[in-house]
């Protein structure tokens, strides 16, 4: 079944190219609604005191001092912007996976579209109710690392704490939610669920099928490569160089386009493999109900396909 997925991610990559580039088009001019009044504020505190090239070529921190002593009023204005910005681009984002999902599952071409204005609403609610699991995982890793910050006390059982078993674990819950939240998201536009139900389905999910964790593994792997990408290039260019900043800037671009196809890719696979369980499995819950009708559970993930 991991191999179907696979296969089926990758046969709605080639199938949907134009989405790769809307999904790619969209977010960067998201990023630049985002940048721009950041790049304002810099300009108007930095501009005409001839720092441009010493702020791109690297930190100092006596330069960064002055900047943030200047800065006063703009940053509050950039706060007020960025106040609408982000959750904008927050619901951008949810809408951008419900409409992938309505327009990668199944073997019919679905208009994107379609999607976003069906499942966004529903989306978003599904997307704040996650937060309360988030909320959990953070209270549980702050917890365990203060109780062994007292039986690991000292500069070395510090370090590894903070800087190493923290991140791991919040990294690893965020990942594991992560998981959850997408097959969340195909409950709620696949089968057309109610929310709380679609959260249910979502959080049982990967603990019932080894399949949808493993193959989160294999797309999350590009997907962090392409993510380190850039920085990995821009520390390695020369700084400050014409040429070093037009070519990271064409390299930007080109993991922009391929981090959009991995998103693609991904979620098409990861809606095969909940339509491939939910297809195997309607039968057997069909059959459960017909033998008794007045006990037998409801349905493990809703309706059963028409």
């Amino acid at each position: 079944m991991l191999r179907t997925s696979l296969a089926a991610g990758l046969r709605g990559l080639r199938r949907r190219p134009r989405l790769v580039l809307l999904i790619y088009g969209m977010d960067l001019a998201l990023a630049l609604v985002l940048a721009l009044p950041l790049f304002a504020l810099l300009e108007d505190t930095v501009g005409e005191s001839g720092f441009g090239e010493e702020l791109a070529a690297g930190f100092d921190v006596v330069l960064w001092a002055d900047v943030i002593e200047k800065i006063g009023p703009a940053l509050g204005a950039l706060v007020a912007q960025l106040l609408w910005m982000i959750p904008l681009y927050l619901v951008w984002k949810t809408a951008a996976r419900v409409g992938l999902v309505h327009a990668l599952r199944g073997d019919h071409v679905r208009p994107f579209w379609q999607g976003v204005g069906r499942y966004t609403g529903r989306g978003v609610l599904l997307a704040l109710l996650f937060l309360l699991p988030l909320l959990g995982l953070l209270v549980a890793v702050g917890m365990l690392i203060a109780v062994l910050a007292v039986v690991f006390s000292g500069e070395v059982g510090a370090f590894w704490l903070l800087f190493v078993l923290a991140p791991t674990l919040l990294l690893s819950g965020l990942a594991i939610l992560d998981l959850m939240h997408d097959f969340a998201r195909a409950a709620l536009v696949v089968e057309d669920l109610p929310v709380r139900k679609a959260v249910r389905v979502g959080l049982r999910f990967p603990l019932r099928h080894g399949t949808a964790s493993h193959l989160y593994i294999l797309w999350f792997l590009p997907a962090l490569v392409l993510l380190a990408l850039p920085a990995l290039l821009e520390m390695s260019l020369p700084a400050a160089t014409g040429l070093g900043i037009w070519f990271l800037f064409a390299v930007q671009q080109v993991v922009l386009l391929a981090r959009a196809a991995v998103t693609v890719g991904w979620i098409g696979s990861e809606v095969a493999l909940y339509e491939a369980v939910w297809m195997r499995e309607a039968p057997l819950i069909a059959t459960a109900a017909i033998e008794a009708p007045e006990t037998a559970p409801g349905p493990a993930y809703g309706r059963t396909p028409a």
